[in-house]
């Protein structure tokens, strides 16, 4: 295939996202244990197989009785009925009630045949074997009648939910102990060049630690992506190499550096060699222009360039939620919450541009600031929202109402500020 013709080339934001998942499926099934469903996401609807609950029950302590009997009572006109048993949760239904009786019954206990109503203890008095009753309970009161909540063969979940721990409860109380989700792909994260070096190891004069893929790798941790880490050298034999050493294990590669366009910049040139198809390079965002997407045997293969800021903010904006696909994932990949800007932030009228933030909260409101420390992995380090200003905007101005990507939602559990 002659990718040259067929790679498009300097698109839009929304556009490269499109593309994105439009070549982009869930990695595959499996079925996990319900104790480990939490965070991810189902492969299929999922159905009750029992009615919740499963017999009529009783919604508090007090006493099970027929509502006729009680229709007149009150603090004035105490109705007497027989005591004739009691019924615990969990237990048989007890005694029949027939008219002028009563049982006692605890919550969540089977309703005994003859009662419609549970009168609550509160508004009863025992004396010997009789129950004081100065309360009416019409039928229905405090009883939960069978499948109330959930009925047998009710899809209680569907596919392409996210479980989050509040579902995994319901759906054990569907009678469900397990479930197939979309599996989690397994990515290639890849440093180029021959001045990166690995955390830990001696740094060269010249030489730079992998602070991109470092990182790269802490967002694929926090969303729980497996991942392998490899490096390559700046010739076409070892980035190739390392491709063809991992292609079969993996399902994605991220890979960092080598996509500008300069002598020494190989990765385009290894994968067209490898046949890959190219579904675009270089986007209309800042920073992070130049990444390059396409999928090799298959398999997606983001191309991120080798800047940090236009490193970071290619994976954020493209990759990151390409990757959560993989997953299953839907919707947006951070909270986007409203804030008002305390100073105003120019843009670029040809392509969307993304500013490092602060959240805070501080007067009954969200403020976000931009950040303008003079060191840019600094402000890297020290955001926790990004502004988007969008293609054609060229600023927006303080005291503006503008949406944030919210990318640590700490920030929103904290005490309100004074300001």
């Amino acid at each position: 295939m002659d990718t040259a013709t067929t790679i498009k080339r300097g698109i839009g934001f929304e556009e490269a996202l499109q593309l994105t998942f439009a070549n982009i499926i869930p990695a595959g099934r499996e079925t996990v244990p319900l104790v480990e469903l939490t965070d991810r996401v189902l492969a299929g609807d999922v159905v009750s197989k029992v009615d919740s609950p499963s017999v009529d029950a009783s919604l508090k302590d007090g006493y099970a009785l027929r509502s006729e009997d009680v229709k007149d009572a009150d603090e004035t006109n105490k109705v007497v009925l027989t005591l004739v048993g009691s019924v615990m949760a969990g237990g048989s239904t007890g005694p029949a009630v027939r008219a002028g009786q009563a049982v006692r019954i605890t919550t969540g206990a089977r309703l005994p045949v003859g009662a419609d109503a549970v009168l609550a203890e509160e508004y009863c008095e025992v004396s010997g074997g009789r129950l004081l009753c100065h309360n009416t309970a019409e039928p229905g009161r405090n009883v939960l009648w069978q499948s109330t909540d959930i009925r047998a063969g009710q899809i209680v979940a569907r596919a392409f939910d996210l479980v989050t721990p509040p579902l995994v409860g319901l759906l054990a109380t569907a009678g469900i102990h397990q479930a197939e989700v979309f599996r989690n792909p397994i990515v290639c994260v890849m440093a180029t060049g021959d001045e990166v070096v690995a955390p830990g190891k001696p740094l060269p004069k010249g030489s730079l630690y992998a602070s991109n893929i470092t990182e790269i790798c802490a967002w694929l941790s926090r969303h729980r992506i497996p991942h392998k880490v490899c490096f390559a050298r700046d010739t076409e034999a070892d980035v190739g190499a390392a491709i063809e050493e991992h292609i079969d294990q993996v399902d994605a590669f991220v890979s960092s550096g080598g996509i500008w366009g300069s002598e020494r910049d190989l990765m385009l040139q290894v994968l067209e060699s490898r046949a890959w198809r190219g579904v675009y390079h270089r986007v209309r965002i800042g920073p992070g222009k130049a990444i390059a997407f396409g999928l090799l045997k298959g398999k997606p293969f983001f191309c991120l360039p080798g800047g940090p800021p236009s490193n970071e903010m290619a994976f954020l904006q493209i990759t990151l939620p390409g990757l959560l696909r993989l997953q299953g994932r839907k919707g947006p990949t951070f909270p986007l919450v409203t804030a008002r800007l305390t100073a105003s932030v120019r843009g670029v009228s040809h392509w969307t541009q993304f500013i490092h933030a602060l959240l805070e909260k501080a007067q009954g409101q969200l403020t976000v600031t931009p950040l303008k420390q003079k060191s840019r992995l600094q402000s890297m380090a020290g955001k926790n929202a990004l502004i988007r200003i969008p293609e054609g905007c060229e600023h927006l101005r303080e005291g503006e109402m503008v949406e944030v990507q919210l990318l640590d939602s700490q920030v929103l559990h904290t005490p309100w500020g004074s300001g």
